[in-house]
């Protein structure tokens, strides 16, 4: 190896996005990328939405292609674990046996599905839609006609397995343990909202059910919630969340912050040349009122691996991009710009039973957010108005005959 080597832990959206800037940012040095999957890295985005009723196929989100990563002389190492790290001795030891000495590390490592203690959770059947096996494997056991398929949790992935699923003449009752699924990232007025177009378009939403089994031995047949009721499915997906996964970042006693590990705005943890990016770094954003924020959504993470990128190769370069995340739910998609709170003041903008409509999150008058569902137009104009600083009144915001791209000065 050469005088210098990235090594890279994860080959998520956030680690294959820092291998291939390397090159762009002029490193000439050695790039080690090390993922525990198998797979070529993958757009994850949509294994939940068209890889899981049969839309697209593996090779539709294997963007590039494995020759890409040996054109840019990045080491692409599948299925291969790392099982420690020095700080000190800067090496780290692979599960494959080998041994990587770095100048930078780079952690990616994204997050892991959350456990709960559900009994018959783990059973083999039960599907999740964290990895593109899985994605396979759902896609796999929809075939052969209608099915109904029991998804345990109301976050934004179940909602898009739900609403992929009754798209394709499914049916697909969602069970979530809280009052209000969406409520947390969205706020109650808007998740209220999104519920109702989901319920709309056929979805079956139950909230405060929790569930307490799933049955069946080896085959899961249903569930049983905690209220003692047994609703039967040919499918049963566990859709309860992720966590990051920290483990490598708290051996290296990497500093942490808003549940992840804290980085400055060069992706800079509190251990010398050690970076986090993605799904596990808490960065500083000034779209925020917090001092730090993780945010777990692919243009993030893009956005994280191209300035860690620029700061190994050139000690440049910080992060300080307008959040921004999308969802797709059959045929309502929902585009969020900003950093919204669930306690911000909602105007609304259009028509919310088409629904071609935006929400708008003001703070103490300034306008902190948006989102957008399948408006497109009203979304470019809230980014523009949120980068600029600049916060129309309520009457601006709710009124469709005002221009708001207009209020932008200049």
């Amino acid at each position: 190896m050469s005088a210098e080597t990235v090594l890279i832990v994860g080959a998520g959206t956030a680690g294959r996005s820092l291998a291939l800037s390397l090159r762009r940012a002029d490193f000439a040095g050695d790039i080690v990328l090390v993922s525990d999957e198998r797979e070529v890295p993958y757009d994850r985005p949509p294994l939940s939405k068209s890889v899981v009723v049969g839309e697209v196929d593996a090779a539709g989100v294997t963007r590039p292609d494995r020759a890409a990563y040996a054109q840019d002389r990045v080491d692409l190492r599948l299925g291969v674990a790392v099982t420690a790290v020095d700080a000190a001795a800067r090496t780290a030891q692979l599960s494959d046996g080998s041994m990587v000495t770095w100048t930078a590390l780079a952690l990616a490592t994204g997050a892991a599905p959350r456990q709960l203690p559900i009994a018959g959770l783990d059973q083999p059947g039960v599907h999740r839609v964290t990895r593109l096996d899985e994605a396979l494997a759902l896609r796999d056991a929809l075939v052969g006609g209608p099915k109904h398929l029991v998804i345990i949790g109301g976050g934004f992935i179940g909602m898009e397995v739900a609403a992929a699923a009754v798209k394709h003449g499914h049916r697909a009752t969602v069970l979530e343990a809280a009052p209000e699924p969406l409520s947390r990232p969205l706020g109650l007025e808007v998740a209220e909202r999104v519920l109702a177009w989901s319920r709309a378009r056929g979805v079956e939403i139950r909230v405060g059910t929790a569930v307490e089994q799933v049955l069946g031995d080896g085959q899961p047949t249903g569930v049983r919630t905690a209220a003692g009721e047994e609703l039967a499915a040919a499918v049963v997906v566990a859709a309860i969340g992720v966590a990051p996964r920290l483990d490598l970042a708290r051996a290296l006693g990497c500093a942490e912050a808003a549940g992840g590990i804290a980085v400055d705005a060069g992706l800079r943890t509190s251990i010398p040349d050690v970076y986090a990016i993605g799904d596990i770094a808490a960065y500083p954003s000034s779209y925020a009122d917090e001092p730090l924020i993780r945010v777990e959504h692919v243009s993030v993470a893009i956005g994280h691996g191209q300035v860690a990128a620029t700061q190994i190769a050139r000690g440049e370069g910080a992060y300080d991009d307008l959040p921004t995340f999308w969802s797709d739910q059959g045929d309502v998609t929902l585009n969020v710009v900003g950093a919204p709170r669930a306690d911000d003041t909602i105007v609304w903008r259009g028509d919310a039973d088409a629904p071609v409509c935006t929400a708008f999150y003001l703070r103490a008058g300034r306008l902190r957010a948006a989102l957008a569902a399948n408006d497109t137009r009203t979304l470019r104009a809230a980014r523009r108005l949120i980068t600029a600083g600049v916060s129309p009144t309520p009457e601006q915001l709710a009124d469709p005959t005002v221009a708001l791209i207009e209020l932008l000065p200049g």
